[in-house]
């Protein structure tokens, strides 16, 4: 074997080697996607989970979403905590909603989100909360929701849930 040969065999070697490298990178940034989505997805749930507890562990918000559900006449005090946990609701679901537009949050989970919100959104007094603090959220935002969740929500065949 001449030089000739040996410099050719070792930039196939090389050249092996490379393409070796590059299959292991492309598993790798298929398998940490993947982390990324479920952790995302995971943390959304954990923020709404965490909030929907308060319902049930504090008898006076529940209270007050019992009144939401049914009238639009909040006020004072109830007022107030139902516009905070509102906006803190629509900030979890614009992250959400953001994360679903970046591919972080899979199909299936982001059905089942859009789908509790336009149950939400049913309750009577979220159309006030909605027109006075929806400036709050992104424009992009504000599309979705008149757009898919506000616009099903008024469609006939949904119902309030009973639980609130």
């Amino acid at each position: 074997m001449n030089w000739d040969a040996l410099g050719a065999l070792g930039e196939l070697v090389g050249a092996a080697a490379v393409v070796a490298t590059l299959i292991y990178l492309s598993v790798q940034l298929r398998q940490n996607t993947r982390a990324v989505k479920l952790s995302s997805a995971q943390a959304v749930t954990e923020e709404l989970q965490a909030m929907f507890s308060l319902l049930s562990s504090d008898q006076s918000l529940a209270e007050i979403f019992v009144e939401a559900g049914k009238s639009d006449e909040l006020s004072g005090a109830d007022l107030v905590r139902y516009y905070t946990f509102n906006s803190n609701l629509l900030r979890v679901y614009e992250n959400a909603f953001l994360q679903k537009q970046e591919n972080a949050i899979n199909n299936a989970h982001w059905i089942g989100m859009t789908r509790m919100m336009i149950d939400y959104s049913k309750m009577a007094a979220f159309s006030s909360y909605w027109r006075d603090r929806k400036h709050w959220l992104s424009d992009e935002f504000q599309d979705h929701m008149e757009a898919e969740i506000i616009s099903a929500a008024q469609k006939p065949g949904i119902n309030l849930p009973g639980n609130y």
